[in-house]
């Protein structure tokens, strides 16, 4: 359709023209060809029905009624040549008792004719016909059969058949006449239309040269056909209308320039209101940022467009007296924008137009308040430890110092409070480390080693809250694509992890699942587990579901979002499965190497 509708004028009538000869064509020598095959059938039935009329007073019926397999082999060998067609006798039960063309002493090989549809033809109405290719002799034959009845009864089935060839061989020949004609008839056709389109196609080709002109902006092109038909017409049309579209250009000139003012200065959402209250101007988004689904809101008064309560009270109050104003509203739950408004037009002040200029805050927002919560957390887990040791070294101080039990115990206490002080400003900086990443090289490795090397690192700990700690790793060895030392830090993090939540006696499983692409990691504990609720927020810095047992076992918070940030820096997914008192199940799936190193840009 699409070819069609890219030609020309001309191309169209010749095709259309062409299709429809052709179309009218086959349908016509179709049937043609359909009465013609039915007229050449119908023949052949009536002289296969003459020559079983004279099959049938030569065939001394009674023989088929006590069938004598030598003598009818005779009658259908005698009939045969002497009509030269072939010739079956068939009893009631569809038996065959002589065939013209099969020895006597195969006819038991022979099946079952009753279901022959020319048999059952002749059944229902006493004759039948039909041509089909034999199963018995394996040629195409035309088949007649015609029912003989004795006192009442069916005796039986004279069959004849001719070969169809000759048949089929007229069909074919009247084919070539019919499509040899049909192509004659078109190209004739052809030829006419591509001459009588020739004139109409020259007028036509003045018309569209002078058309592109225009359209290339020479408005100033006049198209002149004096043909004194309907292109004449179009050709004074077409004059007309350039004179038109140059009046309509000069005024879009000026009202283009006025809104390239308004446009030029700002970057954001922006809706132009007109000192008529009605919108000149209201791009794509801030149709976004204010939820309004309108297509056309040219020249509608802002009121009937924009829904936030707050922005319309600050329009009402512009266009009391116009003044400059910012301002934020909140259009969603979790979405806010900073509204500016912006005086213009002329000197008249109570005349003035605004322009609004809408700015979503809400990533900004965000972003401010995870700063806020970040410094809030890092100073309650720092303050905590640090008070701690302050409040330890003031007992060894005061009264603790000479003690030699009680001293040893605050010192170990201090050491331990420095400890998770030190283990907290590492992961900071190791998390401040892996954001600051551009850039990585993700390299083929084999994961296998490193997670053995992780478990025999955590083995001694494992054993003494006596936590079994097993691996059970893909055989295949596939390599994945990523960074070892990442892809280390990675499962280090979880298995850590595992082991301070997994009570004692309890199992500890590190898998490996290899499909097609990827290759998934998991550890499994039978730990404490985590709440559905607090699953989406556990890989959130801090973030802990039990602060008082995470504080009491040392962690500090920070693990599982490092986990996050290497796994996202190196295009892994990561995920956690997990119910309360049955354990959890962290995941993490890379790809499998397919070759060459690739490197990743983080564009954050």
């Amino acid at each position: 359709m699409n070819f069609f509708l890219k030609q020309n004028l001309r191309s169209k009538l010749l095709i259309t023209l062409g299709v429809s000869l052709f179309t009218g064509l086959i349908t016509v020598g179709s049937l043609l060809y359909s009465q013609f095959r039915s007229f050449l059938l119908q023949q052949e039935k009536e002289i296969l029905a003459q020559y079983a009329h004279l099959a049938e007073q030569s065939l001394p019926v009674e023989h088929l009624l006590a069938p004598e397999s030598q003598y009818l082999k005779e009658f259908a060998d005698r009939t045969g040549r002497i009509l030269n067609c072939r010739v079956t006798l068939i009893d009631a039960a569809g038996r065959v008792l002589a065939d013209s063309e099969v020895p006597v002493n195969q006819l038991g090989m022979v099946e079952n004719h009753l279901n022959r549809p020319e048999v059952q033809q002749s059944l229902r109405e006493g004759l039948g016909f039909n041509v089909r290719r034999s199963a018995t002799v394996g040629q195409n034959l035309l088949y007649f059969s015609k029912l003989i009845r004795v006192n009442e009864r069916n005796a039986g089935f004279l069959r004849l058949a001719l070969l169809a060839e000759k048949t089929q061989r007229m069909l074919r020949l009247s084919q070539y006449y019919f499509f040899g004609g049909g192509a004659l008839v078109l190209m004739i056709s052809a030829a006419l239309v591509l001459l009588l389109s020739r004139k109409m196609n020259r007028h036509l080709q003045e018309v569209t040269g002078q058309a592109r002109r225009i359209a290339a902006g020479d408005l100033q092109a006049q198209i002149r056909v004096n043909s004194g038909d309907e292109l004449q017409e179009l050709s004074e049309n077409l004059n007309e209308m350039a004179a038109k579209i140059a009046e309509y250009l000069e005024k879009s000139a000026r009202e283009r320039q006025e809104l390239n003012t308004v446009i030029s200065s700002i970057n954001e959402g922006i809706v132009a209101i007109g000192p008529g209250k009605k919108i000149m101007f209201f791009n794509d988004r801030a149709l976004q940022l204010l939820n309004d689904t309108s297509k056309d809101v040219r020249d509608k008064y802002y009121y009937q467009v924009i829904r936030s309560q707050h922005l319309n009270f600050l329009l009402n109050r512009f266009f009391e007296k116009p003044f400059f104003a910012s301002d934020e509203i909140q259009v969603e739950k979790d979405r806010t924008l900073e509204i500016v408004l912006t005086p213009f037009g002329v000197e008249n002040q109570s005349r003035k137009g605004v322009v609004v200029l809408l700015r979503d805050i809400s990533q900004y927002q965000k972003l401010e308040k995870i700063r806020r919560d970040f410094v809030a957390n890092v100073s309650h887990e720092f303050k905590t430890p640090l008070a701690a040791i302050r409040g330890y070294g003031e007992t060894l101080l005061d009264w603790a110092l000479e003690d030699p039990n009680v001293n040893r115990k605050y010192a170990k206490k201090i050491i331990d409070q420095s400890l998770r002080l030190e283990n907290l400003v590492s992961d900071l900086l190791e998390l401040a480390r892996i954001e600051r990443l551009q850039n990585i090289q993700l390299t083929p490795f084999n994961p296998n080693p490193i997670i053995q090397d992780v478990l025999g690192q955590y083995a001694e700990i494992a054993q003494r809250q006596r936590l079994k700690l097993v691996a059970e790793l893909d055989a295949q060895e596939r390599q994945i694509l990523g960074d070892p030392e990442m892809f280390r830090s990675i499962i280090a993090n979880l298995v850590d992890n595992a082991i301070k939540y997994t009570p004692e006696e309890g199992d500890i499983r590190v898998l490996s699942q290899v499909n097609a692409k990827y290759c998934t990691f998991s550890v499994k504990d039978n730990g404490i587990g985590i709440p559905v609720k607090e699953q989406e927020r556990i890989f959130e810095r801090f973030y802990r579901v039990d602060k008082a047992r995470t504080r009491d076992i040392g962690g500090t918070g920070l693990g599982l979002s490092i986990v996050k940030h290497l796994a996202e820096i190196q295009q892994a997914e990561v995920w956690v499965q997990s119910e309360p008192n049955k354990g959890s199940s962290f995941s993490v799936k890379f790809r499998l190497a397919e070759g060459a190193g690739e490197r990743v840009k983080d564009e954050r």
